[in-house]
């Protein structure tokens, strides 16, 4: 096990301080993606290729410009007082709220046809079973990195923007309905209520701008952590294959953009891979104790596949001197999409106990090395090898 935790460390720091941030869609993705494939490829995995596709650069663009739209019907309304213009404002606020809610739940929208696309790419590696396969399993780790806003700087300002979130989406919700009222009553007064949801879109609009303006993240522990983990497997499953189950290995990038890379692997395998293959989101495990979320997503919340839950129940419950815990997911992972289409998806992560002061360095400068904790990586690596065992039986 020892050989696994350095091989692990390795991979940390070299994706976090040779390569550093690895923006989505950015040559330092790329170079994470090529990094990663040359592993697998010297571990002994087999069929280890890239796979491209457009995503992303930006997870902020798109509500920048769903409050932007929203804000320009409020000030149309100012400008030019009247009922056209109370349904065109109207109009604009419920695109914008379309686009928000679409955009947190990666789903099609107006602002996904009207931002540019880059290039990003998927790794994949297969390792097969000693025997017939029987099972597939799915592990997966995002190599991108997410950028340093100020609203991830504390606890204080995460739940700001957390806030931010909920009451911008119902600011433009409120604006389109008031503003519709308006418009057929002829009620002049709306156009206050509207500048009071108007300063929550235009404050919104101001972090979305100043978030892509903030350097990229070095991700010790969000994701090379993931991705270290989830090699340091590779490792272990190319010199003790299991028995009947097929183990694909999934490094996606734009998972921090929507989730654009698990996307793309889903549209071009899922088919193949059928609905009983199980998939596991390794995702933020350097730090804290090892948690699996019983639901995943930005707004809307997933409920995570009753076998994936029930895979981790039994794992724990085999495991018991590894302290882990059931949480809700604060933002969301690359179980997400599979989740929506009905796939067993279940993310691992970890976090502080409560009441620590500890942190996850979360989309922050200080995500480095030196605040990766050993222990948690191993206990990452010793609770997904069980899974894998648990599906491997026959």
């Amino acid at each position: 096990m020892k050989d696994y935790a350095q091989s692990t460390i390795t991979f940390i720091l070299t994706l976090s301080e040779t390569i550093g941030g690895r923006g989505s869609c950015t040559p330092d993705e790329r170079r994470a993606a090529e990094y990663t494939a040359e592993q697998m490829r010297s571990l002994g995995v087999q069929d280890v290729r890239l796979e491209q596709y457009k995503g992303a650069p930006s997870t902020y663009r798109p509500y920048a410009l769903a409050f932007g739209v929203a804000l320009v019907g409020t000030l149309g309304v100012w400008l030019f007082p009247g009922r056209w213009t109370m349904v065109l404002a109207a109009a604009l606020s419920a695109l914008g709220a379309w686009a928000m809610l679409a955009e947190t739940d990666f789903t099609d929208n107006w602002t996904r046809w009207l931002l540019p696309k880059g290039d990003s790419q998927n790794v994949l590696g297969v390792i097969p079973p000693v025997g017939e396969v029987k099972h597939r399993v799915v592990l997966c780790a995002h190599v991108d990195t997410h950028r340093t806003p100020i609203f991830y700087a504390s606890k204080t300002w995460n739940t700001l923007f957390s806030l931010l979130v909920a009451g911008s989406l119902v600011s433009m919700l409120i604006s389109a309905l008031l503003y519709s009222l308006g418009a057929v009553f002829n009620w002049e007064w709306v156009r206050w209520i509207g500048l009071i949801a108007a300063a929550m879109e235009l404050f919104a609009l101001a972090m979305s701008l100043h978030a892509d303006f903030t350097p990229f993240s070095p991700g010790a522990n969000d994701n090379a952590s993931g991705v270290g983990v989830v090699l340091g497997l590779a490792q272990l499953l190319v010199q003790q294959p299991l028995a009947q189950t097929e183990v694909w290995l999934v490094f996606t990038g734009c998972e921090e953009a929507a989730a654009y890379g698990m996307v793309s692997f889903l549209d071009s395998h899922a088919a193949v891979l059928g609905e009983e293959t199980v998939y596991i989101i390794i995702d933020q495990v350097g730090k804290g104790n090892l948690c699996y979320l019983t639901a995943d997503g930005l707004i809307r919340k997933h409920t995570t596949h009753s076998r994936a839950l029930e895979l981790a129940r039994q794992t724990s419950a085999v495991l018991p001197e590894i302290k882990t815990s059931e949480k809700v997911g604060l933002a969301y992972t690359d179980a997400v999409p599979a989740t929506k289409r009905g796939l067993v998806a279940l993310t691992l992560c970890a976090l502080p106990p409560a009441g620590s002061s500890d942190t996850v360095h979360w989309h922050q400068m200080s995500d480095t090395i030196e605040h990766i904790d050993p222990q948690t990586l191993a206990d990452a690596h010793t609770f997904t090898w069980q899974i894998l065992k648990q599906i491997d039986q026959p």
